[in-house]
């Protein structure tokens, strides 16, 4: 198991933020390109977090399959921790399949980019989905000294008005409905 405690950081550009990062001495880790599965029970959700089938491009190198069940743990409000339990797989339609007989669909399918750099200890990953999925980039900073939390905010110019602690499943909920109310007042 490893813990994840973590804040998403909206509206960014892409360009600016890691002109930021640089200019404060952040090292560039790597870029990456994933393909994400998200998995449901096929009648509802998971009880306290989520299931994802993971491949991944880095560097030009293809990794290993991964799945991982995130389970959401007792936080502060203004973080996200994770526990997350991964285990590498041979085949993500072997393990697609396996779990459809298990009751458990594919939710959704989504491409990324993601850049990852690394600053005072902390990981920085901007992360730019395909539009069908989350249409603007942000940037995760995964933390393991939350106590850095501020002064990095501060450091990177950040408003905290964009910082959140909402998963990619809340922040795709929220966009849908919006989109949702949008398509009723047009009517």
């Amino acid at each position: 198991m490893h813990r994840e405690i973590e804040v998403k950081v909206l509206n960014i550009d892409v360009d600016e933020i890691q002109k930021i990062l640089m200019e404060k001495g952040a090292k560039k880790l790597s870029t990456e390109y994933q393909t994400n599965y998200t998995y449901v029970p096929k009648n509802g959700e998971f009880k306290n977090g989520y299931l994802r089938i993971r491949e991944k491009i880095v560097d030009g190198k293809k990794e290993p399959t991964e799945i991982t069940y995130k389970e959401n743990a007792p936080s502060r409000s203004d973080v996200r921790v994770n526990d997350e339990y991964t285990s590498e797989i041979s085949s993500a339609t072997n393990m697609a399949k396996i779990l459809e007989e298990i009751g458990i669909v594919e939710q959704y399918k989504g491409e990324k980019e993601r850049i990852s750099y690394t600053y005072k200890g902390q990981r920085f990953d901007i992360d730019i989905w395909d539009r069908s999925v989350y249409p603007d980039p942000y940037m995760e900073i995964e933390f393991t000294n939350i106590d850095l939390m501020d002064e990095i905010i501060e450091d990177l110019g950040i408003d905290r008005a964009n910082v959140t602690s909402e998963s990619i499943n809340e922040l795709i909920e929220k966009i849908e409905k919006n989109n949702v109310k949008r398509k009723l007042k047009c009517q």
